[in-house]
């Protein structure tokens, strides 16, 4: 395979390649640090799927170890079936390098939605964060953790006319037996949406990490502003060690009593404050719809 040339990163030309004799790889649509994404053809029933190449099991201390682990956590995922979630149909390798086979689909994503950095309609961004719970229910129903829940990573995925909200790239999910993706000790998820626990690489990491990270989207949705204040990742990070998440009413006042108060408590520095899982994290959220 030659390599090819996207937005200066230079990565594998895949195109034509055949993967589990079934699917034949033929346009990329998408390239970062994680990897890269192609469109696919299976070939037997003539549908377009999605692959997405994963890169950063190389980076790994032990790749050999991050291969096993990555394919194992990938089987579990596979197992989950909700409208919420991306559908993965298969998970392999080609050449030593992990690549999952998922849905294609039609919308943009939430970050997309967003870009202006104008507060989104309260309906609106509450039924996307119901939607997104719903499908965490079903994820951490699995074990696993996904440890990136961020507006890039939440698909307004379009169904006959019905905006479906889905859960997706799983690239730094993790076991509900591991909690980062290598053994180097480094940090894994995106600064801003990280919890205190998270930030820091602490071992025991769990779900409540993606109720944060869902209640930090919730609130961007409802502010165009993060919790936190950094001009740098690290200024990011240090200020969700130190200091408590900036109160919601400080962006929108007229969001005060209630609805703050079901957010702050999902930001909160203390896991324990935070909602136990989440269909407990679901339930709060639709009290909201009659506040």
């Amino acid at each position: 395979m030659r390599r090819m040339q996207e937005s200066d990163t230079y990565l594998l030309d895949r195109g034509g390649t055949i993967l589990l004799g079934r699917y034949r790889v033929e346009e990329l649509i998408g390239a970062g640090g994680m990897g890269s994404v192609w469109l696919a053809e299976q070939l037997a029933l003539r549908q377009t799927v999605v692959v997405k190449f994963h890169e950063t099991w190389s980076r790994a201390e032990d790749p050999e170890r991050a291969l096993e682990r990555f394919v194992r956590e990938a089987k579990l995922l596979a197992a989950v079936r909700h409208r919420n979630v991306i559908s993965l149909f298969e998970v392999g390798s080609n050449e030593g390098e992990p690549f999952l086979i998922m849905e294609r689909l039609h919308g943009h994503a939430l970050a997309w939605r967003m870009r202006d950095g104008r507060p989104m309609p309260f309906d609106e961004s509450l039924e996307i964060a119901i939607e997104i719970a719903k499908g965490l229910e079903a994820v951490h129903a699995a074990g696993v953790h996904h440890r990136d829940v961020k507006p890039e990573n939440i698909f307004l995925h379009r169904d006959d006319g019905v905006i479906v909200p889905k859960l997706l790239d799983f690239g730094l999910a993790g076991s509900a037996k591991v909690s980062r993706l290598t053994d180097s000790g480094h940090t894994v998820g995106t600064p801003g949406y990280m919890p205190p626990e998270q930030a820091y690489g602490l071992d025991h990491i769990d779900h409540r990490v993606d109720l944060y990270a869902l209640g930090v989207t919730l609130y961007e949705m409802l502010s165009g502003q993060l919790p936190s204040i950094g001009d740098t990742n690290e200024e990011l990070v240090h200020y969700v060690v130190h200091h408590d998440p900036i109160p919601l009413s400080d962006h929108r006042p007229d969001l005060a009593g209630p609805i703050e108060d079901t957010i702050m408590r999902v930001l909160d520095r203390d896991r324990e404050v935070r909602p136990a899982d989440a269909r407990a994290l679901r339930r709060q959220l639709e009290d909201l719809r009659e506040t």
